[in-house]
């Protein structure tokens, strides 16, 4: 089994100014998740191998879809400057697998929860019919050209347009992202015995810091 968990998350600065005298200001704060592992992408090696192009975009909004629809919200309310996020002594479990992936890619959002959240959320839903979506599936094969793993790169590229789409809805409010953070990961480098656990990483912004931490074991067959 493979289990990921985001531990805790210090977000530096809300975007929110104090009114003076009146005390520190507050926000709600959502987190958006995306995460790809070479576990769970049959689809894009189907992707991969078809030559026709009308089947190989039918698959692609499969695979984009797939992805976009278990995305993680979480919301927390009463976030200040210099907040700590924490889900309890054992972390909130953001993934889970039977299978201990080869490779592993997180993408996390930290945005303002106000009026663009449910905007976001329709974005996503339609990502597929949005004109971004036509010039992401010419390029793709392109953008993986010499990847070890095609199809787990184009996993990869999914959630990134994903996170990207986020970032398009929230271009008139730029206050509103607080944090963006890419990880990817490999067995071999990252958790070759099984385990990894790394406190304080920097997000792209520099505003969030975060913990995370993730199990594997492999399951003996009895």
């Amino acid at each position: 089994m493979f289990y990921f968990r985001i531990n805790r998350i210090r977000i530096l600065d809300n975007h929110k100014n104090a009114f003076l005298f009146l005390g520190d200001s507050f926000v709600q704060v959502k987190l958006i998740s995306f995460i790809t592992s070479d576990a769970d992408i049959p689809i894009l090696d189907a992707w991969y191998s078809e030559n026709d192009e009308e089947v190989k975009k039918q698959l692609l909004i499969q695979a984009v879809q797939q992805v976009a629809s278990a995305r993680i919200f979480n919301e927390v309310a009463n976030v200040k400057d210099n907040s700590v996020l924490t889900f309890g002594d054992t972390g909130y479990v953001l993934y889970s697998s039977p299978d201990i992936p080869d490779n592993f890619n997180w993408c996390l959002t930290v945005i303002k929860d106000d009026n663009n959240t449910n905007e976001i959320g329709r974005q996503l839903e339609s990502a597929v019919m949005q004109p971004e979506f036509d010039v992401f599936a010419a390029s793709l094969g392109t953008l993986i050209l010499g990847a070890v793993n095609p199809a787990y790169a184009a996993g990869v590229m999914i959630a990134k347009f994903l996170t990207n789409v986020v970032a398009t809805t929230l271009k008139n409010n730029p206050d509103d992202q607080l944090g963006l953070l890419y990880m990817s990961l490999n067995k071999q480098e990252h958790y070759r015995y099984g385990e990894r656990k790394r406190d304080g990483i920097p997000d792209l912004t520099g505003n969030i810091r975060v913990d995370y931490s993730l199990f594997a074991v492999k399951q003996e067959l009895q």
